[in-house]
C-alpha cells in the first residue's frame, strides 16, 4: 500500500489568529487585510516582528526584524501584541479536527502537523479531493486558512505545503520532482538555511 502523508500548515498563523481574536472582541477591520504585524514588547526589548499580513509583506516587512525598521518601511503599520493562550486554543482546535480523520497526527509545531493518511481513500476518496474538503472544513469551522501538502513522505509533503499560499492544496510526489522541485532555489529545501545554501 502506497504511503500518503498530509502536511497541514496554518497560513500566517499568529497574524491569522490575532485577526480572529480582534474580530471576536468587536473589531471591524480584519488584520489580514491591512498592513499589520504581531510584535513583541518593545519595553522589554523584544520589539520584533513575529508575524506579518500579506499587505505588510508588500512593504518588504520581514519576520524577525525590529518593529522600528518595520514602521520605517510602513509608517501606518498596525502592530498588535501576541496572545499565546489564544494561539494554543486554536492550535488544539486544529489538531482535534485532524484527529477526527486519522489516529496518526504528529504535531510538528503550534501551527503545523503531519497526518498519515495511508489507506484512508476507501473512507474519504481521492486524497487530493479530500484535502480540499478538509482545508475548507477548517476554514468554515475555525475561521482561518491552511495549506495542505500531499506526498508519499513527510519531507515532500512539507515542501509541497510551502508552495503558493494561502488556502491551497499541493502535491509533490517523486514523479513530480523534476517539474515542481528541481526548478526551486536550494534554500526552499527543508532545513536548508542561508548559511547552508
Amino acid at each position: 500500500m502506497s504511503k500518503i502523508y498530509f502536511h497541514v500548515d496554518v497560513n500566517s498563523a499568529f497574524l491569522s489568529w490575532s485577526a480572529l481574536k480582534h474580530m471576536q472582541d468587536g473589531e471591524t477591520v480584519d488584520l489580514r487585510t491591512i498592513p499589520s504585524v504581531v510584535g513583541g514588547d518593545e519595553a522589554k526589548r523584544h520589539g520584533v516582528v513575529l508575524a506579518k499580513s500579506t499587505p505588510a509583506k508588500k512593504f518588504g516587512i520581514k519576520t524577525g526584524e525590529s518593529l522600528f525598521a518595520a514602521r520605517t518601511k510602513c509608517p501606518g503599520l498596525t502592530i498588535v501584541p501576541p496572545d499565546f493562550d489564544f494561539y494554543v486554543r486554536n492550535s488544539k482546535a486544529l489538531i482535534a479536527i485532524l484527529n477526527d480523520y486519522t489516529p496518526d497526527v504528529e504535531q510538528y509545531s503550534i501551527d503545523e502537523a503531519f497526518c498519515d493518511m495511508t489507506g484512508t481513500s476507501s473512507l474519504y476518496g481521492n486524497p487530493v479531493d479530500f484535502a480540499h474538503r478538509l482545508k475548507d472544513e477548517i476554514h468554515t469551522r475555525l475561521g482561518f486558512t491552511v495549506n495542505i501538502g500531499i506526498s508519499s513522505n513527510r519531507l515532500l509533503a512539507k515542501t509541497a505545503s510551502d508552495f503558493e499560499k494561502p488556502d491551497k492544496v499541493h502535491t509533490l510526489f517523486p514523479s513530480e520532482m523534476e517539474e515542481k522541485f528541481w526548478p526551486l532555489p536550494i534554500e526552499d529545501l527543508f532545513f536548508v538555511g542561508k548559511s547552508t545554501a
